[in-house]
């Protein structure tokens, strides 16, 4: 079933000059198995108009695992994976930065109509942290 959905994503660097960062779209909900899968579109406002540096999003959200896919100007693939640390690549135009990432928590919680993720990982680069970080995704089925 693909189903229309309202996506909320608020992310939050933890500690003492905390900051929060949420983005909001309409995508499409789809759930194969145990999988939920969302595909959205982040509009950049460049204004150079509408679509001209839109950025394809798929997440993935499974027991245990969340994988963010961004495809556009600037791109990424996260893996946020509870078994064992993971590596990212975060490419812009400017050129490629290298990661870390290590998940301490997931909670999934499902609804009729609204699944929400809770996510908690830690950044680092070159084996340094670099941050702790909290992730809500919320998809409100429309």
């Amino acid at each position: 079933m693909n189903e229309n959905a309202h996506i909320i994503i608020d992310g939050t660097v933890v500690g003492d000059d905390e900051s929060r960062i949420t983005a909001k779209a309409k995508g499409h909900y789809q759930k194969l198995d145990d999988v939920h899968v969302l595909r959205y579109f982040e509009q950049a406002d460049s204004g150079e108009g509408p679509g001209l540096r839109d950025t394809a999003s798929t997440i993935r959200i499974a027991p245990g695992l969340v994988e963010m896919i961004k495809r556009g100007e600037d791109s990424t693939h996260m893996v946020f994976d509870l078994s064992c640390p993971t590596q990212s690549v975060y490419d812009t135009p400017y050129g490629s930065l290298y990661f870390q990432i290590k998940t301490q928590r997931i909670d999934i919680s499902e609804g009729t109509d609204r699944v929400a993720v809770h996510l908690e990982y830690s950044l680092f680069h070159d084996e340094s942290h670099i941050s702790d970080n909290r992730v809500d995704i919320t998809i409100d089925k429309i």
